[in-house]
């Protein structure tokens, strides 16, 4: 084999390779966005319950479905993070199932998750610690 021809077959392996660096970070950008997502929405769920509105079939139904959605890219970056949304999907679909010790254990409190995606996001981060642990309110 010829010299030109191994540095032709390189210039062809190269930009491949130039292009998983790109496909990599877009995967996590991904998945952490759907987390995101699956956060907010959650937060803003548990506002209006705080605030008087009462709970709503419609939206713990697309709770399930965002935190769902969020375990499937996620299992490609964080494995127990991935797990922890599919096990979050679980809670918001049968809550009354779920005592404090056990969203404490799986990890699945709003601000466990939190902290874990923030360490995701920026792993040179400081993990924001609350002054006073926020109960999430019963489903």
């Amino acid at each position: 084999m010829a010299l030109s021809e191994i540095i032709g077959g390189l210039f062809g392996v190269v930009p491949n390779l130039l292009a998983l660096p790109k496909e990599r970070r877009e995967l996590r950008d991904n998945a952490l966005r759907e987390i995101l997502v699956a956060l907010d929405e959650t937060y803003l769920y548990y506002r209006d319950i705080e605030r008087g509105k009462g709970r709503s079939d419609d939206r713990e139904a697309l709770l399930v479905r965002y935190w769902s959605a969020a375990a499937i890219p996620m299992r490609h970056i964080d494995r127990d993070l991935a797990q922890r949304c599919d096990q979050k999907a679980e809670y918001c679909l049968n809550p009354d199932t779920y005592d404090a010790d056990a969203v404490k254990e799986l990890g699945i409190g709003l601000e466990s998750v939190r902290n874990a995606y923030r360490t995701l996001l920026n792993p040179r981060s400081l993990v924001h610690k609350p002054s006073a642990v926020r109960r999430e309110p019963r489903l």
